[in-house]
């Protein structure tokens, strides 16, 4: 059998030897990736990207996880907490980048408290016994951080009531 199943062009008496014709399709395999490659390195925007939308939809979803965890803990389901609370902190680590790509020190600075506090949880609901207080205390200082940077950068559409990154506050 040749490279890549291909069929030798004549028979190969003995194995482990170097096919010439495997060498033509790896050479033509390297020149496609490294062609790929350029094209990649000229496109104009940077990797990742998370735009506005990105962060407005992970937002979206973020908020519900995190208050049906606080429900959770507090009817003391913390099997249940512990997975929203996780979801949560999924959702709001992905948007230290929008912050990062905005230059907003602020945003970062929330966005890696919020997570701190997150772990915390994680680490209380993952033991034998749980102190649910103490997780309560933590998901209402989490809360406190989203207050903040919801106070600095979130405002109401006054068309639809949605919200939104308040105007002007971000370049």
């Amino acid at each position: 059998m040749g490279c890549g199943g291909a069929t030798p062009p004549r028979p190969v008496r003995t194995l482990g030897r170097w096919r010439p014709w495997c060498g033509r399709a790896v050479a033509a395999a390297l020149l496609v990736a490294v062609s790929t490659v350029a094209e990649a390195q000229e496109q104009d925007d940077p990797y990742p990207i998370f735009t506005i939308d990105h962060l407005q939809t992970t937002m979206i979803t973020m908020g519900p996880n995190f208050e049906a965890a606080r429900r959770a803990l507090r009817d003391e389901d913390y099997p249940f907490a512990k997975e929203r609370f996780i979801r949560a902190r999924e959702q709001l680590a992905i948007t230290i980048t929008f912050w990062r790509q905005n230059d907003r020190d602020d945003g970062v600075e929330w966005v890696r408290e919020a997570i701190t506090g997150l772990d915390e949880i994680d680490n209380l609901l993952s033991g034998e016994t749980v102190d649910g207080d103490t997780a309560g205390t933590i998901a209402a200082r989490v809360d406190r951080v989203c207050t903040s940077c919801h106070a600095v950068y979130r405002d109401t559409d006054p068309d639809t009531g949605a919200y939104r990154l308040k105007p002007g506050s971000i370049d």
